[in-house]
């Protein structure tokens, strides 16, 4: 029997088994250090690319939802991302800029498109827009609202006799007569159409709406525009008043029907008069 064979056999596999031990080690380290450089790598792009990244996005998301007022600069961040950011601040801040621009553009065209271009008062569509925000307004708070309706007398005679330019004139000259007797009362003196104008008096009694209507027919009339075709030979109008406390089953429509009806009145009781309607009755006030 050979021993010495057989005592190099163990020595053999122990060597063996200690280089696998040690292979195994070094594996393990490896495999260690691998876990360790990928978390590091992890860590580090989650906290020095990945959150930055996330952080403009949100910004971003802000402006286009419209916060322009949002800014990029304000969340820390590396200074890789620092141009980007103030870039985005940069944008945002001209378009809040442009933004405002063009809100101020808007606002003095709705105003312009709610002026009349020859007298210089709210027009047709102007008018109708406040009528409706302050009947809904007397109606909340019981409180009357009154409506005069005003008409120059003959006035297409004055054209055709005058022409257009004196006719333009006489239009404008009324309108700021009306506008300077009523200062204290009317909220809305617009020319309604053509020669008729139309005067809104939130607050006002049908009594007192019909006294300051005179008061504006009287002004007109002392104007001394001279008119040929006029049986009194100057520039007159008619006005048609109306008050009322809005009800549930009545519409600003109504008030202006009502006006309306109350100046057809004034025209056939012979013009440069004022006739009020008080409840179910006519009144003229002359």
């Amino acid at each position: 029997m050979d021993w010495g064979a057989s005592c190099r056999r163990p020595r053999r596999n122990d060597i063996r088994n200690g280089i696998d031990r040690e292979t195994a080690i070094s594996c393990l380290q490896l495999a260690a250090f691998c876990i360790f450089v990928l978390l590091l790598a992890w860590f580090g792009g989650e906290h020095l690319v990945v959150r930055p990244i996330r952080s403009l996005v949100r910004t971003a998301a802000r402006f286009g939802r419209g916060d322009l007022y949002a800014r990029a600069t304000e969340e820390p961040c590396v200074a890789e991302f620092e141009p980007l950011a103030a870039a985005l601040d940069d944008m945002a801040a001209k378009l809040a800029a442009r933004e405002e621009e063009l809100k101020i553009a808007n606002e003095h065209l709705e105003e312009l498109a709610s002026l009349d271009g020859l007298s210089g008062l709210a027009n047709r569509r102007g008018f109708d827009r406040q009528l409706e925000r302050e009947w809904q307004l007397a109606a909340e708070h019981r409180k009357s609202i009154a409506l005069m309706m005003v008409d120059i007398d003959h006035f297409k005679l004055f054209n055709d006799r005058y022409g257009h330019v004196a006719g333009d004139s006489c239009l404008r000259a009324v309108g700021e007569t009306l506008s300077l007797v009523t200062l204290d009362e009317a909220m809305v003196v617009a020319r309604y159409g053509g020669e008729e104008f139309a005067l809104l008096l939130p607050g006002l009694t049908i009594e007192r709406a019909a006294a300051l209507a005179d008061v504006a027919r009287r002004a007109v009339e002392d104007l001394l525009i001279n008119h040929s075709e006029a049986p009194c030979g100057h520039v007159t109008v008619s006005i048609g008043v109306e008050s009322t406390v809005p009800e549930k089953f009545q519409t600003a429509a109504d008030l202006v029907e009502a006006a309306d009806n109350a100046l057809y009145a004034a025209k056939r009781r012979g013009r440069n008069t004022v006739v009020a309607r008080i409840p179910a009755l006519l009144r003229a006030v002359s």
